[in-house]
């Protein structure tokens, strides 16, 4: 079997799989870069599905719509115009969506906070920041939390007092206001009471140095 690599053309005369044979890629009118079974959005190997859409980028939109099966469409998001992210921000598959929120702009992936996948919201919250963040300080899943933590406006951070996480507790030790050190003074995780410690001894410090 021979194959023009410039023109994603297996040529007639060569005995084409049936995948080759009915593979839209082919019929498209843009030049593409494949190779069956290595390089191609219908490989059996997740690698050789990322390997087509990384030597194809533009195809990244062009095969990010539902149409497409799923394990196409989770390789193509990630190579899609961030202009045609929105639309993919509704997707019924969760690492689409994931991807879509990576790159959509910010004020369009709001309505993702409360997603059903955790994956989802915590791609969320890795892009949000501030007030944008408050109805995620009680999320169910704890990466969420602990990634809000870490993000909120330090003015925010007595509403997650009551966290029960003591990741998320020992962020709040580190970046909290120092009047609400003594909230966290007696917490039952020795290290946040550490961390607590220190800080007050800090603070204890530069006022006798004053």
């Amino acid at each position: 079997m021979t194959t023009d690599k410039t023109t994603c053309a297996v040529r007639h005369d060569s005995g084409l799989g049936k995948e080759c044979v009915d593979c839209r890629i082919r019929g498209a009118p843009w030049p593409a870069q494949c190779h069956p079974g290595s390089m191609c959005p219908f490989a059996r190997r997740t690698m050789g599905v990322h390997r087509f859409f990384r030597g194809n980028p533009s195809f990244g939109t062009r095969c990010a719509t539902p149409e497409w099966p799923d394990r196409v469409r989770r390789a193509a998001v990630a190579r899609a115009h961030p202009y045609y992210a929105s639309e993919l921000l509704h997707d019924p598959d969760r690492h689409v969506r994931r991807q879509a929120v990576k790159r959509a702009p910010l004020g369009q992936i709001l309505p993702l906070r409360e997603d059903a996948c955790a994956l989802v919201r915590v791609a969320v919250a890795r892009r949000l920041f501030g007030s944008d963040l408050i109805i995620m300080m009680d999320d169910p899943d704890l990466t969420v939390r602990r990634i809000v933590a870490s993000r909120v406006t330090t003015h925010m951070l007595p509403l997650m007092l009551g966290d029960n996480d003591p990741h998320v507790r020992r962020v709040l030790a580190r970046r909290i206001d120092a009047s609400w050190l003594t909230v966290l003074a007696e917490d039952p995780t020795a290290d946040v009471r550490a961390i607590v410690a220190g800080r007050l001894q800090w603070a204890v410090s530069a006022m006798c140095s004053d």
